[in-house]
């Protein structure tokens, strides 16, 4: 089988891994490997890419399946069968703002960055609210830039008042609204899903069961 697996930071997550194994799939050889990568392993071949990068080989028939965020799923709406959650990597998409008394800049539209822009405008617009969007990757940062008033960003990625701090940041935000659960997901293309038989009917089989068993 062609696999993909999402590795924006580098390694792939270690509890996707665990599940996999868990499952029967030959993931030892991948554990040492950052991505971008392909990688042959127990018969599988393992694409270790960005997130955008899998969906996109899943879409094009090039993997039977892939793992990715359910984050990227809501951003991008591939042309893809989410087939099952796989209930690790947890984290919710937040709009955090600075601390009351940090200083702002009072704007008819607060400005908001943000890596995902199309669930930012839907969120926003949802509750009647316009904002001005910031592409940004480092969302997190742009309020002590001065660049936007707030960020729409992963829970875990944020520099957070309650002190989950990361690397060179400057003063935390303050979760105000949540505005969506992710967690990993298996995925295939269309094609996959048509085509892939009893292979890809097996492989969600047993990680259903490694699912329950966690």
């Amino acid at each position: 089988m062609k696999l993909g697996l999402a590795c924006d930071d580098g390694f792939p997550p270690a509890p996707v891994l665990d599940l996999l194994e868990q499952a029967g799939l030959p993931v030892g050889a991948l554990r040492s490997v950052a991505g971008p990568a392909l990688v042959d392993s127990g018969g599988a071949t393992w694409l270790l890419a960005p997130g955008a990068d899998v969906l996109e080989a899943c879409v094009r028939g090039a993997l039977d399946a892939g793992v990715v965020g359910k984050d990227l799923l809501l951003e991008l709406a591939p042309q893809v069968h989410e087939l099952l959650d796989l209930g690790v990597c947890r984290d919710v998409l937040v709009y955090a703002t600075p601390e009351p008394g940090a200083a702002a800049v009072q704007r008819g539209r607060p400005r908001v960055a943000t890596r995902y822009p199309l669930v930012t405008r839907r969120h926003f617009a949802a509750t009647g609210r316009q904002v001005e969007l910031v592409a940004f990757d480092a969302a997190p940062l742009a309020p002590g830039l001065g660049l936007a008033d707030g960020a729409v960003e992963l829970r875990s990625r944020l520099v957070l008042d309650e002190g989950i701090a990361g690397a060179g940041a400057p003063a935390g935000l303050r979760v105000r609204e949540e505005i969506a659960a992710c967690s990993a997901r298996l995925v295939a293309g269309r094609a996959a899903r048509a085509l892939g038989g009893e292979r890809l009917a097996d492989l969600l089989e047993r990680l259903r069961a490694a699912v329950g068993e966690s």
